[in-house]
């Protein structure tokens, strides 16, 4: 019969008693206790019969054994005898404390997840969190222990412990806790609360903290409130993680932080900017957490939080705007999220950079996490920051938003987004960046792959590509466009250089040499199109160099107009792996294989484009419309990508067709007289609606139709007689007249022949129209205070350029010219014999003429008289704003296409004592541009010896002196005169002082026959031996003008060789030879002329000049800063005592349709911002009352008035009233 437990323990007992027991007898016996022991129940009544074990075990020194095994054995059957015989275990407290010590050793164990040992490793755990000896522990003073106990389970915690460990540790902790709090125990808890390792020890600390969440409150909140008000306290580690002990039990139990929070506004407000910065973090983990609820129920704290946005310290403002982030992501919606986004918004205009692209890196990131709902008007204002003052900045909100609009675009494609109004306009943004040429990255050499390679993703469609071209190009705006056409001439020149190039290259019957000097000079042609064209042009000898014809066969393949993208991807790849990728040029030839191809537009986008048109149902929508105007753009650049479009055009243009427009006429025209020619069947088709257009359609849909019909029919003349009996026949029945007048001008234009058979009967029906009363307005209806003229105005003004339109072509007008040019001069001067006029229509018609006049330079500049050429260029100096602006716009647009000789330039100094500062930039702007433009163009002429120094731009002096000469009174006293004489002077002081500075830009490299100095020189001396062909009273002023031209050009350029290359010719219709001596009143006159009195001209310049040099536009233009008088005051500085005279110098008087208040009106004209605003140009026909100008006096008072516009003769008004401006009638 086997031995009872009580028996095996007792024998157990007594035989552990015995000396000198080795291990395996100790590890026999003790598994023998072991097992014994737990068949025993919970019983007092055991004591006797255990008390010899535990006798042993306490005096036999098993509790300090060495043997890991012999030790866990004795640890089992002391927590079995405290088991069987608890709550009164049989131990001292001295016992106990020795035995809770290897009870501590053991769980150290427990990391030992894989040994055989562990479950009684466990076992012994689970009986001490059972029988609560943490308890025990507390009464007999083992606080020690109890915290390295907690220690033991913080750090013996592993995954793959079962869950009844954690949960006796839990339980032995929570015990403790509820009997005693202390504040080491409390730090080992928040400790590892803290970790970074999120293991199982960190999920301890958090149940714990969610079972005692009460207990530890007081404690825990005492801890932090110290952290974050009393600073100066030493500080520990833990101290030093208060805030991420904050947020880690925000989380867990958050109400143990209802007394902390508001304590966080201390650390918001600190003067420490490192405690700022953590609490901004701290702040923004919270309302991340919560979903912004934080934000909501500590307001205070919120509150103060937003103003950290504007923090003095820029590292704090950029960890809240990063904190915005965070929070926008996670909510995007309710009042917190609102403040939060405003606040971010403010950051765009920080003043440091880091935080301004901070700002909109951090918006562009929110809108591409979630496009759908992020308030897409934010995205534009942070796109505003392209015009930023830093490139920095400029570069990187300009990678922020390709990136942003490659995001879009992908999920357009997928189908995850739909198209929005604001994403497209991102390009728009984007595109002006080429106008900031002082940046390389964004010149239009680099703009061109930024459209061609980072807009859209690689793996978009063609159809896709196109449809976003039409979306964002129709908010394109005239800027826009320029830029556009200025990538895609760009793109133009290469890729046509490169075909010439590849057609030398395969060339052996012309001389090696003649063909390497042609080869070179398409390098160099080739090489603008990058940012460092010398580096380029090396590139381009060192492709020259390579032996390998397939790269080159690659490169004709790219420029090949009807590669797919597909394809031309393909043979971009084969062209760079024949290169190969360690080539020292690689990048090189990578940018040149994107600008060969048609990398930004190709044929199937074109064809793209076609398929949205005739698929829009024949409305004419805003989409529809930017496709039109887009289409035709690509078509003036590009004309053979619309090669094999003839079936969409014949659709495009069918009769029942309303897409027939201006943009769509513009396109056929383009398309028409390109080398692509259309198919005969497309030409027939057409032309009955190009006919119709020319009666029926808007003035400029007839302009277009005749240019397509010209270029699609350009031998068959009898064309346009079928089609002038048409029109003559509407013009008789005043059907549609102004298109009417239109098409007619346009014929006479394209065919002389016209006019012989109809020249009769069209001068005879336009000239009833300038006679008609049947649209004169009454006072009543009188446009004064319209933006436009009234409808007969606007007919009569349309019958002048159909009229001069008859005179272009000069094969029939030789006979005719002279005497449309007299009526011309008359209507400058404000003389319409033979036209009815209303009450304003005299300003509107002599801009027309001076207009006209301008027109008919392109073709008959030798017949103009110096009579007209004064009047016409002196209309810069009309009492209209709008005249002024609009005639010296249509003037530079024509000086910029060299259509008219360089003198007429001379207007744009004559605006130097303008009073409108906006006039005065623009056309001080355009005076430099075309003064630079000229002297390139005398330069190229020098090197092949084909010069005349008619061609240099200094020049247009010799018609400025004789204009000014003829234009004013001079001073009687001009050598004394402080502020009148200096005005006189200013148009050609300005003249001379861009010409001065152009030379010493560019140096003397050329030779004294290229240098301004030197011609202006020359004529300077020709003119003081000169006299006026018809007024001799007018040579004195000549030669004052003349001699103090020469001193200010000395002023102006200390170093200046005053030598004249050779005799200088002046033009015999303005001067003419000197044939006797100076007179002696005008040699004493002369005599007062010194450096003094020129130093006098230059000072009273100075703050002129100093205004004009402020550049305040993104689009390069200049514009002032001045503001715009008020238009109701229109009249107050044009009604003065002097009439307009004829050129005989009679006063001319005033009719009945003509009053004192008749000048065209000042538009309204943005004024520049931060980075600039573009200006607009005034229309043609505007007419509004002239702004006030009774405020602006002299150039020396460093103000500027309008000058009357004088005909010969003209004078001055009185000394006394020379601060307020004149109008002539």
């Amino acid at each position: 019969m086997p031995d009872s437990p009580e028996q095996i323990v007792r024998e157990v007992g007594e035989r552990l008693a015995q000396p000198r027991l080795g291990k395996d007898a100790l590890v026999k016996l003790l598994k023998q206790a072991e097992g014994a022991l737990s068949e025993f129940s919970q019983s007092l009544s055991l004591q006797d019969a255990l008390q010899s074990l535990s006798k042993s075990l306490v005096e036999t020194n098993l509790l300090n054994h060495r043997d890991k095994d012999v030790k866990l054995l004795v640890a089992v059957c002391f927590i079995e005898v405290m088991r069987v015989l608890a709550p009164d275990p049989p131990f001292s407290n001295e016992i106990l404390k020795e035995i809770f010590r290897l009870f501590i050793s053991i769980f150290a164990d427990l990391v030992e997840t894989s040994s055989p040992y562990i479950s009684r490793r466990m076992k012994i755990l689970e009986n001490v969190a059972a029988l609560r000896c943490s308890m025990l522990m507390l009464n007999i003073g083992c606080e020690d222990l109890i915290l390295d106990m907690v220690k033991v389970f913080f750090s013996s915690v592993r995954q793959g412990l079962q869950p009844s460990v954690c949960q006796a540790m839990l339980s032995i902790v929570v015990q403790i806790l509820n009997e005693k709090v202390t504040r080491p125990l409390v730090d080992v808890i928040l400790r590892n609360l803290v970790k970074d390792d999120k293991g199982p020890s960190h999920k301890l600390a958090v149940d714990i903290i969610e079972k005692c969440a009460r207990i530890l409150e007081p404690i825990i909140c005492s801890f932090l409130s110290s952290c974050i008000l009393n600073k100066d306290l030493p500080v520990n580690d833990l101290k030093k993680l208060h805030h991420k002990v904050i947020v880690e039990i925000f989380q867990c139990a958050p109400k143990i932080l209802f007394a902390v929070i508001p304590n966080l506004t201390h650390e918001l407000l600190s003067d420490q900017v490192d405690i700022r910065l953590e609490a901004v973090h701290l702040i923004g983990r919270l309302l991340a957490l919560s979903n912004l609820h934080f934000g909501r129920e500590n307001k205070s704290v919120f509150r103060e939080f937003l103003r950290r946005f504007s923090d003095k310290s820029a590292e704090v403002r950029i960890a809240a705007i990063d904190a915005a982030k965070a929070c926008y992501m996670d909510k995007s919606s309710g009042d917190e999220a609102r403040n939060i986004l405003t606040s971010l918004q403010g950051r765009f205009l920080d003043f440091e950079e880091k935080v301004r692209m901070r700002a909109v890196n951090t918006v562009c990131d929110l809108a591409k996490s979630n496009p759908s709902s992020f308030p897409h008007g934010v995205v534009l204002l942070a796109a505003e920051r392209l015009r930023d003052k830093k490139a920095s900045v400029r570069k990187n909100v300009m990678h922020k938003l390709l990136e942003l609009y490659r995001d879009y675009c992908e999920k357009c494609s997928k189908g995850t987004a739909t198209v929005n109004t604001h994403y497209e306009q991102i390009p728009a943004k984007l595109i002006v960046l080429c106008f900031d040429n002082d940046i390389e990255s964004f010149r239009p050499q680099s703009m061109e792959l930024i459209f061609a390679e980072e807009l859209f993703p690689s793996s978009l469609s063609p159809k896709e590509r196109a449809t976003h071209w039409i979306q964002f190009f129709s908010y394109f705006k005239p800027e826009h466009i320029k830029a556009l056409k200025v990538i895609f001439s760009q793109k133009r020149r290469l890729q046509s250089e490169m075909q010439a190039y590849l057609s030398l290259r395969e060339k052996k019957e012309e001389p090696s040499d003649e063909i390497q000097k042609k080869i070179c000079t398409s390098f160099r042609k080739m090489a603008t199109s990058f940012p460092d064209a010398s580096k380029a042009e090396v590139c381009f000898q060192n492709l020259h160099q390579m032996k390998d014809n397939n790269i080159f066969k690659d490169l004709g393949e790219l420029i090949s107009d009807t590669t797919t993208f597909a394809t031309g991807r393909l043979t971009r790849d084969s062209f760079l792996k024949r290169i190969g990728h360690k080539h020292p040029m690689h990048s090189f030839f990578k940018i040149l294989s994107v600008k060969c191809m048609y990398s930004i537009f190709n044929w199937e986008m074109i064809c793209a484009i076609f398929e949205t048109l005739l698929s829009s149902g024949n409305e004419l929508t805003n989409y529809v419309e930017s496709a039109c105007y887009l289409l035709l753009v690509v078509a003036m650049v590009f004309p053979s990508l619309f090669r094999g479009s003839e079936e969409y055009l014949l659709k495009l243009f069918s009769e029942e067709s309303v897409l027939i427009n201006e943009k769509t006429l513009q396109m056929l025209a383009q398309l028409a007289k390109s080398a692509h020619h259309l198919s005969f069947n497309l030409r027939n088709a057409v032309y009955p609606l190009l006919e119709q257009k020319c009666v029926e359609g808007t003035r400029a849909e007839s302009k277009y139709a005749i240019a397509a019909i010209t270029s699609l029919r350009p031998l068959d003349d009898q064309k346009f007689v079928k089609l002038c009996k048409k029109v003559v026949t509407g013009l008789n029945d005043k059907r549609n007249v102004p298109t009417v007048l239109q098409s007619l001008g346009s014929i006479l234009e394209q065919s002389p022949s016209v006019y012989e058979l109809y020249g009769k009967q069209i001068i005879n029906s336009i000239q009833d129209i300038l006679l008609s009363t049947e649209f004169i307005s009454t006072s009543g209806q009188s446009s004064l205070d319209n933006s436009t003229c009234c409808f007969s105005c606007k007919l009569k003004v349309y019958c002048l350029k159909a009229l001069v339109k008859g005179f272009l072509p000069r094969i029939t007008a030789h006979a005719r010219i002279n005497n449309m040019l007299e009526k011309l001069l008359d209507y400058e001067k404000g003389l319409f014999p033979d036209i009815a006029l209303c009450e304003n229509d005299s300003p509107y018609l002599q801009l027309a003429a001076a207009k006209s006049v301008l027109q008919l330079a392109t073709r008959w500049d030798s017949q103009i008289s110096p009579e007209l050429f004064r009047n016409t260029i002196l209309m810069a100096r009309d009492p209209s704003y709008i005249v002024r602006k609009s005639f010296i716009c249509k003037l530079y647009g024509l000086l910029k296409k060299r259509a008219i000789p360089m003198r007429y330039a001379c207007a744009f100094a004559l605006t130097s004592t303008d009073c409108f500062g906006d006039v005065r930039a623009e056309s001080a702007s355009y005076l430099s541009e075309v003064l630079k433009e000229q002297r390139r163009v005398f330069l190229q002429q020098i090197k092949t010896s084909k010069d005349s120094i008619v061609d240099s731009p200094a020049y247009a002096v010799v018609f400025l002196i004789h204009t000014l000469a003829h234009g004013e009174e001079l001073p009687s006293n001009y050598y004394e005169d402080e502020t009148s004489f200096p005005e006189f002077c200013s148009p050609l002081y300005v003249m001379l002082r861009e010409l001065v500075e152009i030379d010493s830009f560019n140096g003397t490299e050329h030779g004294p026959a290229a240098s301004s100095v030197s011609v202006l020189s020359g004529i300077f001396r020709a003119i003081q031996k000169a006299e006026d062909p018809s007024d001799s009273e007018i040579t004195q002023k000549l030669h004052i003008l003349a001699k103090i031209g020469l001193l200010i050009v000395k002023e102006l350029d200390k170093n200046c060789n005053m030598s004249s290359p050779r005799h200088i010719l002046l033009p015999s219709s303005y001067y003419k030879l000197s044939g006797s001596e100076i007179k002696a009143d005008e040699g004493c006159q002369e005599n007062f002329i010194s450096d003094k009195l020129v130093k006098r001209i230059l000072k009273a310049h100075e703050p002129c000049k100093r205004q004009e040099n402020v550049k305040c536009s993104v689009v390069s233009e200049r514009v002032s800063n001045e503001p715009v008088p008020e238009r109701e005051n229109a009249s107050d500085c044009c009604n003065g005592n002097g009439n307009k005279r004829s050129a005989s110098g009679k006063a001319l008087p005033k009719k009945k349709d003509q009053n004192t208040n008749n000048s065209l009106g000042k538009e309204n004209v943005s004024s520049c911002g931060s980075a600039g605003t573009k200006l607009s140009s005034p229309g043609s026909l505007g007419l509004a009352k002239e702004a006030d100008s009774r405020g602006c006096v002299s150039l020396l008072d460093k103000q500027n008035h309008p000058m009357s516009r004088c005909s010969t003769g003209e004078t001055r008004a009185s000394k006394a009233d020379h601060n307020l401006c004149r109008q002539t009638v």
